[in-house]
């Protein structure tokens, strides 16, 4: 079980990216798997299994992004911004905190419209709506706006921007 910094339980929805991204992924694996039984053996394809992959597949990319933002798990480089002075480098962390939340809305708004667009365009084998898929990137940029703005306040109130900590040993290693 994970825990909060500063000590409180968290919500119910606390792992929801998590617990999205873990079906997703566990759904690719197993529907892969029998893509892969059923063309060598019994050499009948599932022809929906690329289909079902696919679409979890983004799912499981989206989510987990969001539950990355949670751990502060994404790759920055702050060599420039830990050699500044304290309060140059505040203003600069405001203005890529804003500059990332304004990234994420417009992909937001995008996602949005372009899930709109596709929903009369159905997929290949399944005839589903190409938005299924589309849709996660609409989840995952909402996630993760209000992930990354959770830990936005908390580096503008002095605590660590990330608001879990993984448990365990892998905890000690970040």
């Amino acid at each position: 079980m994970t825990a909060r910094d500063d000590g409180q339980r968290p919500g119910p929805f606390a792992y929801a990216e998590e617990a999205v991204a873990g079906l997703a992924l566990v759904v690719v694996v197993l529907v892969t798997c029998w893509g892969v039984v059923t063309r060598y053996v019994t050499e009948q394809p599932a022809t929906w299994a690329g289909e079902v992959a696919g679409i979890a597949f983004a799912w499981l990319v989206f989510l987990g992004a969001a539950a990355g933002f949670k751990y502060g798990m994404h790759v920055a480089i702050d060599m420039l911004v830990t050699a500044l002075p304290r309060k140059p480098r505040r203003v600069l962390m405001t203005l890529v905190d804003l500059l990332v939340l304004v990234f994420l809305a417009t992909l937001f708004v995008l996602a949005v419209q372009f899930s709109i667009d596709a929903w009369t365009d159905p997929t290949s084998v399944l005839r589903l709506p190409r938005s299924v898929t589309y849709v996660s990137v609409v989840v995952g940029s909402a996630c993760m706006a209000v992930r990354y703005a959770q830990g936005a306040w908390r580096r503008q109130h002095g605590l660590p921007g990330a608001w879990l900590r993984l448990p365990g040993a892998a905890d000690a290693a970040l």
